[in-house]
């Protein structure tokens, strides 16, 4: 074989071995089915903040969730949230009576007949979101709550389509848009308070607050070990091949065996389902400086009067700017400006 055509046959055999590696990256590499994202935004002290939470859903159309958000900072905000009594009533029926006494009983819907209701009264914390322009937005069941009753965590439950007219369809399969938007009560926190960062984790690790699922009920990302149930029988009359009865054993003799397979030690698929978490910086008031800089100068001045005589860029800390107390930028707070950093103020 001369050179080249070793060359030739070293080039093919490496085509062929990427065309390979390629071809069995492309069988085990799994899809992403769902990324639940949460915004990282600022706000200022004392301020209410919205915190959205985005959602890519790939696969599916998404008819329902659960999510659970809770913060690492409760010294810095809260959710918004109102007390509210919760009446649960619930149905029963005795399934088994002694004279008036029942002795065993079992929870029935309100229209079947029963005999005896429950009623609960609980107080709770329900916490304030906002569906407006959001995928979520229409949809017939939206339900938040604290669930330690401190207003550092939030459920929230939504459901796009209750039984009965008229239909709600949930997002179909789309990239980026925002599911909900939490909101926050920022604390008039001190500008000498340095770590001035909340964490906005969603709490995945128990199934029991977090699922998303699609319209036919089926959770999205879940993983279920399955569990075989076997049960074994053994029949006490024959008529010829047919059995007339049977008695349920534990282990031989036995004539037949039933296996149920069951779901068991059900987990969220981390390669299937992304969750990432959010942020909230509150920003300090450094008056004056407008292009957030970290230092107020004349190069602010020139900023705030190119914004609101000349068409200048937004100014990225706007806030500092906002000088006497109005929340509107104004030639009053271009001379309070002024006077602050020349004058007595300062």
């Amino acid at each position: 074989m001369s050179g080249s055509e070793q060359q030739r046959s070293h080039v093919v055999t490496l085509a062929v071995a990427v065309l390979i590696v390629v071809a069995v990256a492309g069988v085990d590499a799994q899809p992403v089915e769902l990324i639940v994202d949460i915004g990282d935004v600022t706000a200022l002290p004392g301020n209410i903040v919205e915190i959205p939470v985005y959602m890519s859903n790939y696969i599916d159309t998404i008819a329902g969730f659960n999510i659970w958000v809770t913060l690492d900072r409760p010294d810095i905000l809260e959710f918004t949230a109102v007390a509210s009594a919760i009446i649960d009533t619930s149905y029963w029926e005795c399934l088994n009576w002694s004279g008036e006494l029942c002795l065993d009983s079992a929870i029935v819907g309100p229209g079947d007949p029963w005999d005896f209701i429950h009623i609960d009264t609980s107080d709770i914390l329900i916490d304030t979101i906002d569906t407006t322009g959001c995928l979520s937005a229409g949809w017939q069941y939206i339900t938040s709550r604290s669930l330690s009753g401190m207003g550092w965590d939030l459920n929230v439950v939504g459901i796009a389509n209750l039984p009965g007219p008229p239909t709600v369809v949930g997002p179909a399969p789309q990239e980026g848009g925002t599911l909900i938007k939490l909101v926050g009560q920022v604390y008039n926190i001190p500008d000498s308070m340095t770590d001035r960062t909340a964490n906005l984790i969603i709490e995945a690790n128990t199934l029991d607050h977090f699922g998303f699922s699609d319209p036919q009920g089926n959770s999205i990302g879940v993983l279920c070990d399955s569990i075989p149930d076997t049960s074994f029988f053994r029949c006490d009359q024959w008529y010829g091949d047919i059995c007339l009865s049977w008695t349920r054993v534990y282990g031989p003799p036995y004539d037949s065996i039933d296996v149920l397979w069951f779901n068991g030690n059900c987990h969220l698929d981390t390669a299937a389902v992304h969750i990432l978490p959010g942020s909230v910086t509150v920003l300090r008031y450094d008056y004056g400086d407008a292009d957030c800089s970290g230092v107020a100068d004349i190069a602010d001045l020139v900023y705030t009067v190119e914004y609101m005589f000349a068409g200048g860029p937004p100014m990225p800390c706007a806030h500092n700017v906002e000088c006497d107390g109005d929340d509107v930028i104004t030639v009053t707070d271009l001379i309070c400006l002024v006077d602050w950093m020349f004058g007595s103020r300062k």
